[in-house]
């Protein structure tokens, strides 16, 4: 693998414009025309931990494809867009969820925002989302980019002041991001 100095957003945009499977996922999600929706998490993190680490991207076929009705708020909806992306657009495995009833995860008050949701994910470099709107890649970084690019592990605020801390270790173990990526940097704050 070719490595690729990742310094900005315009430096994503690249690696992601350079991913035809990426791409793919991208225009199969616009298609359901969902209320403020956003591909996150994995998708985005581990394509960009992947390549500043200069080790041959592994895509994971989860996709996190979130969004916010407040008007439908079943979980039987979320599932039903997930039986239809996997019919229609088989080549990934979709995760479909409005984020305006996710916050119940973790026992907090409800969302305002697909972004309020998404800055509530566990760890600051999956806060991140892409989508395509006009054709164009648009981007979400709730805590900005450093983390992202600088291949930190570091909880979100919230789940440094409540208690949350064995969640994020947890999942650091789960995922087993130490070996995926041995230069990981893991911050508690």
């Amino acid at each position: 693998m070719r490595e690729m100095n990742i310094k900005s957003e315009k430096d994503i945009t690249r690696l992601i414009e350079s991913d035809g499977w990426m791409m793919n996922v991208l225009w199969a999600a616009k298609t359901l025309n969902l209320d403020d929706w956003w591909i996150g998490a994995g998708f985005l993190r581990d394509k960009v931990w992947d390549s500043v680490s200069n080790i041959a991207h592994r895509p994971t076929r989860d996709v996190d494809l979130v969004y916010f009705n407040l008007k439908n708020t079943r979980p039987e909806a979320d599932w039903q867009y997930d039986e239809y992306m996997k019919k229609e657009y088989p080549f990934a495995e979709w995760e479909v969820r409005n984020q305006a009833r996710m916050h119940y995860v973790n026992g907090f008050e409800p969302y305002a925002s697909t972004a309020e949701g998404i800055s509530n994910w566990i760890e600051t470099a999956t806060c991140v989302g892409v989508r395509l709107k006009d054709k164009r890649l648009e981007y979400l970084f709730c805590y900005g980019i450093q983390d992202l690019i600088g291949l930190v592990a570091r909880p979100v605020p919230r789940f440094q002041t409540t208690g949350l801390m064995p969640i994020f270790y947890e999942r650091i173990k789960k995922k087993q991001w130490r070996r995926k990526w041995p230069n990981l940097i893991v911050l508690e704050k």
